[in-house]
């Protein structure tokens, strides 16, 4: 089929992504020109809580995801946390950790897995993967499947249930852990461990985060039985297939840290990307709404001040995502921001090397998994069943505060404003927020938007390329039309 000539190609709904994502590609010359973004749905968890008492937010907003519930639990318990001046004990800090951690595990898995995986099938002499890789029959779909269904045993030990959670609270966690359960945790642990080994990996922990540059990671593939694990299979495929050259974003990233632990510290350095890292000024957060089903007085505001209203009819407008910068810059969030800001040497080197990309993305997102599995063990090593894990907080009549996390996609942030014991203003700042905003009030591009760019599309009606791109980002809709 020929390449030549202007075409415009929508996907909608967008499919195998968390929510409806509306995508307009405009093609000329077998390439990606211009990309839109769009979230269609309305949800307004933001107008819900006005008028509130302040912990409705908590049992609300967990229902924002279904995947990331427990970053929006910990977020508003920790924003509210702040506006109220409470301190948790080290065993509460800890166990929300962990079941931070087991979510962002939970979630990676199911993204590589049941998502992004069975894409690589559609790529050209690689059929033969649809026995590992295909949806629901493939034989890694299911084993992924039923290791995910395990580690659901660590959250139902540590958050009570989930999706949904409401442990996480203000004081500290509801979810006090005896010793035994414990010892179940680190059984649930190692059984998981067990399986990223020998399915994922091919090798052990050590040695996967033995590698620390892309021709550690050549040479790894190389080694043993590694090729045969789905991680050794899909560095072989993406390279064959020029996915390290394909889906580069801003090149700017940001990430929060992560997790708070004991002692204020976070499992990460926080910071701003672009081309070194400086350190993370929430107040350089500003939303955008130019190109957003809201209106608002203002071009750019920061979210404590933000009182954009929906505009459905606006006519210039393409999304109901609003546009998140920082210092007035597009950034991206998630995996690779996280682990490039902390200065993963196997991050650093892969960025240098090819710059962002749709394997590298897709690859530290696995890397980020394994990291997570080995620092757990550590956490649950930490909590002592004799200390509290609960300390009431004193709640004033008018409060403010706000909170950073990161969730499985990337950076979460939330801000709250409480007047005579209610909820005055809430604004919540998302991942998929940050990675698929429209075009801001300049007219510049969200990262996924610009990241599209130049995707090679040799087929009028063949745009694989696209659809890897975009799920290398593993988007939640949901979460960004909050």
């Amino acid at each position: 089929m020929g390449t030549t000539g202007k075409r415009t190609i929508v996907f909608s709904p967008f499919a195998r992504v968390e929510g409806d994502l509306r995508l307009g590609v405009e093609v000329s010359d077998g390439a990606v020109t211009a990309a839109r973004a769009s979230g269609t749905l309305f949800r307004g968890f933001e107008q819900m809580l006005r008028g509130r008492r302040p912990r409705d937010a908590i049992v609300i907003l967990c229902r924002i995801c279904g995947q990331c519930g427990a970053a929006h639990s910990a977020a508003s318990a920790t924003a509210l946390a702040r506006a109220f001046g409470a301190s948790r004990p080290d065993n509460a800090v800890l166990a929300t950790a962990i079941i931070q951690a087991t979510e962002v595990v939970l979630s990676h898995l199911a993204h590589f897995s049941f998502s992004f995986a069975g894409d690589l099938c559609t790529l050209p002499g690689c059929a033969h993967l649809e026995e590992r890789f295909a949806p629901i029959r493939g034989s890694s779909f299911q084993k992924a499947l039923r290791a995910r269904r395990v580690l659901l045993g660590l959250m139902g030990l540590m958050a009570g249930k989930w999706p949904n959670t409401l442990a996480i609270q203000p004081g500290g966690v509801t979810r006090p852990m005896s010793r035994g359960e414990l010892i179940r945790a680190r059984g649930v642990l190692a059984e998981f461990t067990r399986f990223v080994e020998d399915q994922l990996l091919a090798c052990s922990v050590e040695r996967w985060l033995a590698n620390r540059s892309a021709a550690d990671l050549r040479a790894w593939v190389q080694e043993g039985q590694h090729a045969t694990g789905d991680v050794g299979c899909f560095v072989r495929v993406a390279l064959e297939a020029g996915l390290d050259s394909m889906g580069r974003g801003p090149g700017r990233f940001l990430s929060c840290g992560g997790f708070g632990l004991p002692g204020g510290h976070t499992w990460l350095r926080p910071g701003y990307y672009d081309g070194t890292v400086a350190p993370l000024d929430q107040r350089q957060i500003a939303e955008h709404v130019a190109y957003s089903w809201f209106e608002s007085e203002a071009p750019a505001v920061h979210p404590d001040d933000a009182a954009a209203s929906p505009a459905p009819e606006k006519a210039e407008a393409y999304s109901w995502a609003k546009a998140p910068r920082y210092a007035g810059e597009s950034v991206e969030v998630g995996p690779m921001a996280r682990m490039l800001i902390d200065g993963d040497p196997l991050a650093s080197d892969l960025v240098a090397a090819a710059g962002p990309s749709v394997f590298a993305r897709v690859l530290l997102r696995l890397h980020e998994l394994v990291r997570l599995v080995r620092d757990l063990e550590g956490w649950l090593s930490r909590i002592d069943p004799q200390e509290p894990f609960y300390a009431e907080p004193q709640v004033g009549a008018a409060a403010e505060g706000y909170a950073l996390t990161e969730a499985p996609r990337g950076t979460l942030g939330h801000w709250v404003r409480t007047e005579q014991g209610r909820i005055r203003h809430y604004e919540i700042v998302t991942p998929t927020g940050w990675n698929l905003s429209p075009r801001d009030s300049e007219g510049r591009p969200g990262p996924l938007e610009e990241a599209l760019v130049g995707t090679p599309v040799p087929e009028q009606d063949n745009a694989a390329n696209v659809a890897l791109v975009v799920r290398s980002y593993d988007p939640c809709l949901y979460c960004s039309v909050h």
